[in-house]
This record gives C-alpha cells, sequence and structure tokens, in this order.
C-alpha cells in the first residue's frame, strides 16, 4: 500500500507543472491562479514588496501523516490551497486518502472555510466569483469562492490540470490526453479533443490555446482544430510560457523558445536536465528563468545569471515581482531520506544577488516535500516550504509618512522631452531644512534632489529629469573631473523619492512617492 500512496504522491507533483489559469483581468492586485496569468508568466507587474520580510503566520499540518498540498493562489484577501492527506494505523499501515479544499484569511492565517472530501490535485483557480479544479478521481469541480458551496462539477475521465478561462469557457487537459472545453457558467461541454498522452494545462494568448504534454499543442479555442505541434527527439514539454510572439518551453535536456505564429524554433538553450519537462519557466518584463534558477535573455537565449537554490522539487518555478525574484526550495540537508528543509530566497532581478532568506528548518517525516513556488499578492509572498508549513511573509510595518507628497505623472521616459520629467509637490505649515534623495528598489540614494536647504511656509514642487549618479561622485575630485559626465539616465525600474524635512528644534520626518521609469527608445 505504501507503494500505492508513492504513485498518488507523485502523480499529483508531476500535475502542479501542468496548471493553467483564468483570464488576468479576474481579479486586480492578487495571485488568482497557476502562475499569475493566463500566459503563466509568474510575474506580478503592480506588486511593490521588497526584502527584508518577516514571517506573518504560519499554517502546521493538520494531520500527523504525509500531508500533500496544491500552490496556493490568493484573491481578495484569501488564500485557497488543496490539502491530500494519506492516512497510517499501526495495525493495518496505509487505511486511505482524504483532501479539502481550504480557504484561509490573508491578513491572519485563520480558516474560513473548507470543502470537504475533495482529494484536490490542480492548483485552483478564481475567476467570477468561482474556484475551479480537479480531483484525483477525475472529476473537475466549481465551487463558490465567497463559501465552497458546489456549483457544477464534471466527469473528467481522468486527473485534470488547472484551468485557463477565455471568455465564457474554460479549457483544461487530463493525464490521459484530453483536452477539454466546458461552458464555465454550466460546466456543460463545447468539444473534446483527444491525444495519445497526457496533456498539460493550456495557456492563453493571441486567441489560442497552447498545451503541452507529450507534446506542444497549438488548439483554436472556438474549435478545437489543432493549428500546428511541436515534438521534442527525448519525449515530454512543459507547461508553455507565452509573451509577444514567442512561446517558452522545457523538455527533457532543453528549454526551447518557439515562434507562436507557427511553431518554428527561434532558438534552444541545453539544461542537461533530464527532468526538464517537468519546470514550468517563469518571464518578466525583460528576463526568461527556468528552474530556481537560471536568468535568460527571452530573445536570444543567453544566460544573464544563475543561483543554486538546492532545489529537488523539480516543478518548482520563481515568482517575479518590483525587481526582486522570489525562490522557494525543498532540499535534502543530511542525506537523510525523511528530512527535509525549506527555505525562502529573494534574489535581485538584475544580477542574482541574494539579499534575503528566510530559513523554515527541519522537519521528520516530509520525505516527499511540498511545491514551494510562491505566489506575491498584496504585499505579501505565499508558499509551501517542504517542512510541512504553508508560510506567508510580508514588509514590516513602517513608520507612517507624515509629510504628504504628489507626484504629477507615475511613470517617465527620460529618453522623451514632454514625459521625461516628474513634479513632486508637498505644502510646508512652517520654514524647515528640506532634504530629497532619489532612492533605487533596493533603497540605496542614486541623486539628491534637494541637499538641506531652507523651505519657507507653502506648496513647494521639486523636479526629477530621471536622471541619477554614479556612487563614484561621492568623491569629489571625481566630481571636478567629470563633471556632468558622472550624470546618467536612470535605468527602467521602480524609484522613491524620499523627501526629510527639519522644522527649527524639532526631530525629522519623512514623505515618500514612488515614479517608475519606463525608457521608450
Amino acid at each position: 500500500m505504501k507503494l500505492k500512496v508513492l504513485i498518488l504522491r507523485v502523480i499529483c507533483a508531476a500535475f502542479l507543472v501542468m496548471l493553467a489559469t483564468t483570464a488576468s483581468t479576474a481579479y486586480a492586485a492578487s495571485w488568482p491562479m497557476f502562475q499569475h496569468d493566463a500566459q503563466h508568466t509568474g510575474f506580478s507587474p503592480d506588486e511593490r514588496i521588497r526584502p527584508p520580510l518577516e514571517l506573518s503566520w504560519v499554517k502546521w499540518p493538520e494531520e500527523v501523516y504525509d500531508e500533500a498540498r496544491t500552490r496556493p493562489v490568493v484573491a481578495d484577501g484569501i488564500v485557497y490551497i488543496g490539502q491530500v492527506w494519506h492516512l497510517y494505523t499501526l495495525l493495518d499501515g496505509y487505511v486511505g486518502t482524504r483532501g479539502q479544499l481550504q480557504a484561509i484569511s490573508l491578513s491572519t492565517g485563520m480558516p474560513m472555510w473548507a470543502a470537504e472530501d475533495l482529494l484536490v490535485c490542480s492548483t485552483p483557480t478564481l475567476s467570477n466569483g468561482r474556484i475551479y479544479f480537479g480531483t484525483l478521481d477525475g472529476k473537475f469541480y466549481a465551487l463558490s469562492a465567497a463559501d465552497g458551496s458546489m456549483i457544477w462539477s464534471f466527469d473528467a475521465g481522468s486527473l485534470p490540470t488547472s484551468p485557463t478561462i477565455l471568455g465564457d469557457y474554460i479549457y483544461f487537459g487530463t493525464f490521459d490526453g484530453r483536452l477539454y472545453a466546458l461552458n464555465a457558467v454550466t460546466g456543460e461541454q463545447r468539444w473534446m479533443i483527444e491525444r495519445p498522452a497526457h496533456l498539460s494545462a493550456p495557456a492563453i494568448a493571441n486567441n489560442t490555446l497552447f498545451v503541452g504534454g507529450d507534446e506542444l499543442l497549438a488548439v483554436d479555442p472556438s474549435t478545437g482544430n489543432i493549428k500546428w505541434s511541436f515534438r521534442d527527439d527525448w519525449g515530454p514539454c512543459s507547461t508553455p510560457v507565452v509573451k509577444g510572439g514567442s512561446v517558452f518551453v522545457s523538455c527533457r535536456y532543453t528549454l526551447y523558445c518557439l515562434n507562436s505564429g507557427d511553431g518554428s524554433v527561434k532558438w534552444s538553450y541545453f539544461t542537461a536536465d533530464v527532468h526538464g519537462y517537468m519546470v514550468t519557466p517563469s518571464i518578466s518584463e525583460s528576463t526568461l528563468y527556468w528552474g530556481a534558477v537560471t536568468a535568460i535573455n527571452p530573445a536570444t537565449g543567453q544566460v544573464k545569471w544563475t543561483f543554486d537554490s538546492q532545489n529537488d522539487i523539480h516543478s518548482s518555478s520563481v515568482a517575479i515581482a518590483n525587481g526582486y525574484v522570489f525562490v522557494g526550495s525543498s532540499h535534502d540537508t543530511n542525506g537523510v531520506f525523511d528530512h527535509s528543509d525549506g527555505r525562502l530566497y529573494v534574489l535581485r532581478e538584475d544580477t542574482g544577488e541574494l539579499v534575503w532568506q528566510y530559513l523554515a528548518g527541519v522537519r521528520g517525516n516530509d520525505w516527499f516535500g511540498t511545491d514551494p513556488s510562491p505566489a506575491v499578492s498584496d504585499g505579501t509572498v505565499v508558499l509551501n516550504l517542504s517542512t510541512s508549513q504553508l508560510c506567508c511573509f510580508s514588509m514590516p510595518p513602517q513608520p507612517p509618512s507624515l509629510l504628504s507628497l504628489t507626484a504629477s505623472r507615475s511613470e517617465i521616459n527620460p529618453y522623451n522631452m514632454d514625459e521625461g520629467l516628474v513634479d513632486f509637490s508637498f505644502e510646508l505649515d512652517t520654514t524647515a531644512t528640506v532634504t530629497a534623495d532619489i532612492l533605487d528598489y533596493e533603497g540605496r540614494p542614486v541623486r539628491r534632489l534637494v541637499d538641506g536647504e531652507l523651505f519657507g511656509r507653502g506648496q513647494h514642487s521639486i523636479t526629477w529629469y530621471g536622471l541619477i549618479d554614479f556612487p563614484e561622485m561621492a568623491d569629489p575630485n571625481l566630481r571636478a573631473e567629470f563633471g556632468d559626465k558622472c550624470i546618467l539616465i536612470a535605468p527602467d525600474g521602480l524609484y522613491e523619492l524620499l523627501v526629510t524635512v527639519t522644522e527649527d528644534g524639532g526631530q525629522p520626518y519623512t514623505g515618500s512617492a514612488d515614479i517608475k521609469v519606463k525608457a521608450d527608445v
């Protein structure tokens, strides 16, 4: 019976990499699906979270025995996660499996409701007040996201992946090679196609479904007709990631970039990983991330940097937000079969530099581990750690800003005469000394706009033209030698104006405002 449990858990783990998404407009400021959005990017462009982080809460296992979980998804302040327990007794050994879908408060970690007797095998997907997922017995469900009540169910005949939603229809693959299109409201079947072997969840872009598995397919979502297919010589393909006119898919030993229109190969990168078909890549505005973690130029396939997280969960993916890469890790620490530890790493997106990490510790009876792929939402990072903990991290409380700042625009292009500057406005109640600095995404000063100047009572404005200084400008000799050549256009990214005000004889107080730099040249 132990072998039976192992097979069930391996199937669940394999299908964590074949999970789909809903339309990206379903929720704002959330992570409502596998890999965040319908293209599976793993990139949350509106998040402003930054390290250092602190542990907000931990949800421990509810059973003594093995617990497997799906990746978490987050929307409207609620974390949704599927849980499966494999139960044993001293006399009989393995005696059965039970599971549930649970809703947890993002702010407190307390359970809100649970839908029992559901062996959830696919990461849940949220859309229009419903939560969709598949189970180990081959069923596919739609529940109310508010209370977990049943809306409809569908017999898929085999393990379903998470779905992708386009318009009024929902799409998902199965382990035995079927791709379904169902009415998202009623659960009625629109069409179904069959392939020789298992399919991944579909990604959606340009009115096309891209489906991995034994092969990579491009499918018409209206009819189910196959537009093109791609097959690697070494076998299966991962869940695809789509950006622009490219589809990225990982296979045994090789990562591919394909033309989304016809499936032709743009470039390939040899990963040398026999488990590569389990890896769903992630992609930000400028970088493709494979595994945990190799950063790659998505246009050329050239490696930018690598970081060894020692992650033993092949299916794990990274999350990207606010210039940082969030990497969950589950790996053996001492060579003992049933001991592992879990870590969260935070890396700089541009260099791969490790800027913060958290060690969850070691726990026995966690011989298999759990997919530690993070979800980043509402200023938090939520992920499973291999110590059977569901953890939520957030930024420590910041002191309130007493100075109110307003920006004339939220984004500037330093190369554009009309859009290359921003005015920050504020009001003083009395005469005060003012210092104003531009900070980068790590909080480091990159340009001083006002240096201890005396401002009178009333309205004031400070202008930034998107310029930063070389760090060497702290040396007055370099400033004297290079002059204006020490001034640079700010690289693309999020910056902050920090204004420090000191009234005569009083304590300093501050105000801040964010501005995004995005060059369009």
